[in-house]
This record gives C-alpha cells, sequence and structure tokens, in this order.
C-alpha cells in the first residue's frame, strides 16, 4: 500500500457509511485498483449523510441527485467520475445486501483528442532541450533533467508520474529496461527500450552522480541539491521548450500536454512496426501490454489516431481500419497529468 493509499484509509468518516467506506476502498486496493481521490468523494457523501440525519445505511434515489449536482466551475470529467464512484460504492452495498439506488452517469459532451508531436517537431523539442543552460544565479535548477525527462517520456511511453518515482535502481542501461513500480493499474512492469535510450539513460547517470545532493535521495529525477523534481516544475519547463521550438499552447487544460508524449510514442510505434510490416491488429496487443494497459479498449484509438497522421503508410500496409476503432478515449489518468 502506497502513501496515498494510506491516507485514504485513515481518513476518518462520521456517517453511518463510514465502516462500509472503509471497508470498500480497501476491497478497491486489494483487487489492485487505485483510488487517489476517493477520499474526497467518500468526505462529500459523508457530509450529506450527517446533514440529512440519516438513519440508515444505504444510497437513495435522493442522496445520489443531491451528491450529483454539478459543482461551481467543476468539469464534465470530475463530475463523472464522482458520480460513478458513487454507482461503485453503491453497487457494493447492494453486493452485500444493503438495497442501494445506482445513480446513472451524466451525459459527457467532452471529446478530447490528444496532441500527438510529429516527427519534426520532436526533432525541434530535443533540439531546444539540448540548448538549455542554468543561470548563473540559479545553478540548483530543473534544467539539469529536464531533457532526459522528455526524452524518457517519448522514447519509453511512461506516464509523467511513473518517470518522477522512479529510483536510480529500477533504471538498467546496459542490460536495456526500466522497471515501473506502483503503477496507476497497481502493477509492477518491465519496459525495454533502444540503444539510443541506453546511451541517454548512462549520460544522465552519469551526470547526476555530479550533483551535489545525489546522495541524499535514491529518486532518478531530481534537483542538484537532491530535492525531487516535481510534476508542475516540470510542466513549466516543457511549457518553455515547446514555445521556443514554434509549437503552439492552448493554454491550460487544452494540451499540447506531458502525457501527450505518451500518446505521441504509442502512434509512433504503431507506424514504426507498421513500416516494418507488422499487421496493425497483431501489433495493437504488444503496444497495450508495453503500455500498461488493463485491456485493448484503452490502446485502440492509437490505430485512428495513427491511421489519420499516416494514411499512406497504412494504405501501403494494406490495413482496413476505417470506422473499426471510431472513438478516442483518453485513460482516466492521468494522471494527474498535465
Amino acid at each position: 500500500m502506497n502513501r496515498k493509499e494510506e491516507k485514504e484509509m485513515a481518513r476518518i468518516y462520521y456517517s453511518l457509511f463510514g465502516p462500509f467506506i472503509v471497508k470498500f476502498i480497501a476491497l478497491k486496493n486489494s483487487l489492485g485498483y487505485k483510488y487517489k481521490d476517493a477520499g474526497r468523494t467518500f468526505s462529500h457523501l459523508d457530509t450529506l449523510a450527517l446533514k440529512n440525519n440519516l438513519s440508515e445505511v444505504a444510497i437513495t434515489k435522493e442522496l445520489a441527485e443531491e451528491h450529483g449536482l454539478k459543482r461551481p466551475n467543476e468539469t464534465e470529467k470530475t463530475r463523472y467520475n464522482r458520480v460513478q464512484l458513487l454507482g461503485q460504492f453503491a453497487q457494493f452495498l447492494c453486493d452485500i445486501g444493503i438495497r442501494s439506488y445506482i445513480p446513472r452517469l451524466p451525459k459527457s459532451h467532452s471529446m478530447f483528442t490528444p496532441y500527438i508531436f510529429s516527427s519534426d517537431e520532436m526533432h525541434s523539442i530535443f533540439k531546444e532541450c539540448d540548448a538549455l543552460a542554468p543561470s548563473v544565479r540559479h545553478r540548483n535548477s530543473a534544467v539539469f533533467a529536464i531533457p532526459f525527462l522528455i526524452r524518457l517520456l517519448y522514447g519509453t511511453g511512461i506516464r509523467i508520474g511513473e518517470a518522477l518515482y522512479l529510483s536510480t535502481g529500477d533504471i538498467h542501461p546496459e542490460e536495456g529496461y526500466l522497471i515501473v513500480r506502483d503503477t496507476k493499474n497497481g502493477k509492477d512492469r518491465l519496459i525495454p527500450f533502444s540503444g539510443s535510450m541506453r546511451t541517454v539513460c548512462e549520460n544522465y547517470l552519469m551526470y547526476r552522480a555530479l550533483f551535489p545532493g545525489a546522495h541524499k535521495n535514491d529518486r532518478l529525477l531530481i534537483l542538484p541539491d537532491g530535492r525531487l523534481l516535481e510534476q508542475s516544475v516540470a510542466y513549466r519547463w516543457f511549457r518553455k521548450i515547446i514555445w521556443s521550438a514554434g509549437i503552439s499552447h492552448g493554454g491550460r487544460g487544452k494540451g499540447p500536454r506531458l502525457h501527450d508524449l505518451r500518446h505521441t510514442f504509442s502512434v509512433h510505434s504503431l507506424a514504426s512496426m507498421a513500416r516494418e510490416g507488422l499487421d496493425m491488429y497483431h501489433s495493437l496487443p504488444l503496444l497495450s501490454t508495453y503500455l500498461g494497459h488493463q485491456s485493448l479498449g484503452a490502446t485502440d484509438g492509437y490505430v485512428r489516431l495513427t491511421a489519420e497522421m499516416y494514411p499512406d503508410l497504412l494504405k501501403r500496409s494494406g490495413i482496413v481500419i476505417a470506422n473499426v476503432f471510431p472513438v478516442f478515449k483518453t485513460e482516466s489518468d492521468d494522471d494527474q497529468d498535465h
């Protein structure tokens, strides 16, 4: 159990739902699910139950509807996830013999399309990364780790949260692989990488060893004084880099995001496999496993994106994909991800 899960388990609930909420979260965690923000949803449910003086442990239609009301400045996705979690809890109560109302999920009108960087854009991004240099007044800068982070995300397709959680012992450049632990789906996975990525990793580890604070932390991505590289800091540097590379940004929440490097890795990987003559539908399970997806449904949108970005390539490969995977659904990760 990681720190976030321990924090959720330690959260105190005061209504009749309290003991059942704790059991529900423990059950989900034991099955490999990661309930990072579940506590907020259940704290709200706990508060509503106390306010309404509920005397029976059951999700009523009235309680579910009040809980599901859209909040000020709340996104459709956040509301959808909140109602979905309540529905799962209501089903849990039903399963243990407590009859409860299972709310309908609100309709979501948003359709997010990830930004897929072209090969030329990635070349420009790497060029800007290599041109970065610390200022005289800011020696303890993230500028030392950012070029490696950008290459790591694009070269392996791992999530930004997974990258920031890596320790120096998780990366093995000699053998050409790294180990991602405590992942979104609760499973460790081994990630092989290319020869060029091996060189990048070796160079960064040699450079990191020279940091004054290298001995203070075994986390892979750190500042020179040993403090951890934070996701918000990485995102700000990413914004600067793509601006310098001439790639426009639509503002916070509109992208491109750091997480789009994972999407770009996936599309470029499928295109590369198609060039090598590997059938798209045979390559999809390979990519799904590599990315750590629990099902092909989380990966199949990349086929459509690859078809849109490389139509001539897929025509030459003789692959028929039109209308097979019509909708791209992003992961509910991220994420966490900017």
